[in-house]
């Protein structure tokens, strides 16, 4: 691996003088004439132009590097020719600007006038607290030591007429979550109870999806409430109170245990794609429930994580292309049509003859809007949640809302073709049969 500080005063090197080659630039870093080829390849094979000028200014814990050129216009691109440490340090925020010079004929290289656009990358960067730092390396240490696991060998996927996949949807299960009738809920609930419902469901859902299969892969958006609580203060991540919760921690390995569960039962139907979308009840904990989900799964060619920290997410099947957000952010659901044709513009819309959001959040097929609707061709649908009741629904009239979880058969050029819903009773809190 070649020295990041050689490659950046290779540069630097060639930032000042242009014209020297492996040679010279050997005898001024003191290293092979080989070494220094291999800098040189790289510096040319990374499409770096060598009048780029590089500036840092490094005081305590923050910093500022400036990146000045005619290519280089991404925050990545930047980083790593100014050749940061991220293990040490994070970008707080950053600008990106551009403007033309015209250059004479004298000194634009093709005899005429010339006019080209400079770009300059500005990043304010901050010293990682250690807390973070610990985390981070708990994170890579978890990378490094899960299993390597070979994609599992499925014939009986290479002899299948139709190309499908399935996608699992386990919406609001508000693990930690704790209902009393004697309080004025409907049905006594517990974390033990919605885990071994989530299961349930789980196995349900996989039973009633073997007909439509094989599956080449199976979506699983992770989140949405997975969790009722977001810290030790048993409230979410807006700040509000929710009495009658499990302690976070309790709750937070019961959650990991759970995701495991999931996972390890749905990779052995087909290859998983875990798509982290983090509700409101605890946005915190879920992005970090799906970095340690990246992190167990790191190794495993059966398990695919997006776990990006980003609040909706996309996944492009063949005619087949599903937004997912939690569904309390964007307000005016009408909105979403557009923002998936200009999201997705370079990236599946133009191949999608259906295109879908799915939203959760209301604990029912719908809210105060319509719980489905088309705007120019782009399906919008509220899914029905997993928990139960507590005393506040019950107040606010909220507590007969259908409970069921949902599957959906994806066909690669046939589009949907099928929506698998296993209910649960309300009055008995069982999955039904």
């Amino acid at each position: 691996m070649l020295d990041s500080k050689l490659y950046q005063k290779v540069v630097e090197i060639k930032n000042q003088h242009p014209n020297w080659g492996r040679v010279r630039i050997a005898k001024e870093l003191g290293c092979s004439i080989s070494k220094a080829r291999k800098l040189l390849e790289k510096v040319k094979g990374d499409g770096f132009d060598v009048r780029t000028e590089v500036s840092k200014d490094f005081k305590g814990n923050s910093g500022i590097i400036t990146v000045k050129s005619l290519n280089i216009l991404t925050l990545e691109d930047a980083l790593q020719i100014a050749v940061v440490d991220l293990e040490v340090w994070e970008v707080e925020r950053f600008l990106i600007n551009s403007w033309e010079t015209t250059v004479g004929l004298r000194n634009s290289g093709s005899g005429k006038p010339e006019t080209f656009t400079n770009f300059q990358v500005k990043v304010w960067l901050k010293r990682k607290s250690q807390e973070v730092a610990r985390i981070e390396q708990l994170l890579e240490d978890i990378r490094n030591s899960s299993p390597v696991v070979p994609k599992f060998n499925r014939l009986n996927l290479t002899k299948a007429k139709s190309k499908r996949e399935l996608e699992v949807s386990l919406m609001d299960i508000h693990l930690g979550l704790r209902c009393y009738k004697l309080s004025g809920a409907d049905i006594d609930w517990s974390p033990e109870m919605a885990e071994e419902m989530a299961v349930n469901m789980l196995d349900d859902l996989l039973s009633l999806s073997k007909t439509f299969g094989p599956f080449e892969r199976i979506v699983f958006p992770m989140g949405n409430d997975f969790l009722h609580i977001d810290n030790v203060y048993a409230t979410t991540t807006h700040g509000t109170p929710q009495p009658g919760s499990e302690p976070w921690g309790s709750n937070l390995l019961r959650a990991e245990r759970l995701g495991f569960y999931i996972v390890d039962t749905l990779k052995k139907v087909a290859p998983v794609k875990i798509i982290v979308i983090p509700g409101n009840h605890a946005r915190h904990t879920e992005v970090g429930l799906g970095r340690v989900m990246n992190a167990k799964y790191f190794n495993d060619k059966n398990v695919e994580v997006d776990a990006t920290i980003q609040p909706y997410k996309f996944h492009h099947y063949g005619v087949n292309l599903i937004g997912f957000e939690h569904g309390h952010s964007i307000k005016q659901q009408v909105r979403l049509a557009a923002l998936m044709a200009n999201e997705c513009r370079l990236n599946g819309w133009k191949d999608a003859r259906f295109c879908e959001w799915h939203l959760g959040d209301q604990h029912r097929k719908g809210s105060g809007r319509p719980s489905m609707f088309e705007e120019q061709g782009v399906s919008i649908e509220f899914l029905p949640g997993l928990t139960a009741p507590n005393e506040w629904h019950k107040i606010h009239s909220f507590n007969w809302q259908k409970r069921a979880g949902l599957a959906y058969v994806w066909d690669k050029t046939a589009g949907p073709i099928a929506r698998l819903q296993v209910n649960i009773d309300s009055y008995t809190g069982k999955v039904m049969k």
